[in-house]
């Protein structure tokens, strides 16, 4: 790329223009599945704005990317959604606050290790592949149905296989969608 083809890219107005096309990537980004596939798209388009703008002149302080996550989930459905929750979120604050490429790359491969690992406590035996798997549902949602299962008896993983009769939709639901995630990205992504 050269300084012309960056400022036809970027504009006159580069270094705000950067600035601005990154944050709607991020947003983006925050909108897809974990996926690596549907990543590539948008960090591509993310390596050309950063090419551009590291020619004009623009820097990109590097603070280093501590993101990585070792979570031991718990069976009990409660505590792992909870620590699911806490680190998916600490990871697209992480995102949100990086313009660095480098960066993104690495939160964002933790993002799918996070959520290959979440949804595999959920894995069934039954794949369901009519479940739309980008329709995530609201947390207060889940939160509800994993107090209104608790309420019922129902605590752990194993608990949703054995206590069918029980599970509330949003679960069963959320099971049949992480079910098809896992099936579909986990085993071999």
């Amino acid at each position: 790329m050269t300084r012309e083809e960056a400022i036809s890219y970027l504009g006159e107005d580069w270094e705000e223009t950067f600035e601005d096309e990154i944050f709607k990537l991020k947003k983006q980004i925050l909108s897809l599945l974990p996926v690596d596939k549907l990543y590539h798209t948008k960090l591509s388009k993310w390596a050309k704005l950063e090419q551009a703008y590291l020619l004009l002149g623009g820097e990109i302080r590097e603070v280093n990317c501590n993101v990585q996550i070792n979570i031991t989930f718990s069976d009990q459905i409660s505590r792992s959604y909870s620590l699911y929750q806490e680190n998916h979120n600490i990871l697209k604050l992480k995102l949100l606050n990086t313009l660095s490429l480098s960066n993104a790359v690495i939160i964002l491969r933790e993002l799918i290790l996070l959520e290959k690992g979440f949804a595999f406590l959920w894995v069934s035996i039954q794949v369901d592949e009519s479940v739309i798997l980008s329709k995530i549902p609201d947390p207060m949602e889940i939160l509800n149905g994993i107090k209104e299962f608790e309420f019922a008896g129902g605590k752990t993983f194993d608990d949703l296989k054995v206590m069918s009769k029980e599970v509330p939709e949003i679960l069963k639901r959320e099971q049949k969608r992480l079910t098809l995630y896992y099936t579909k990205y986990g085993k071999n992504e």
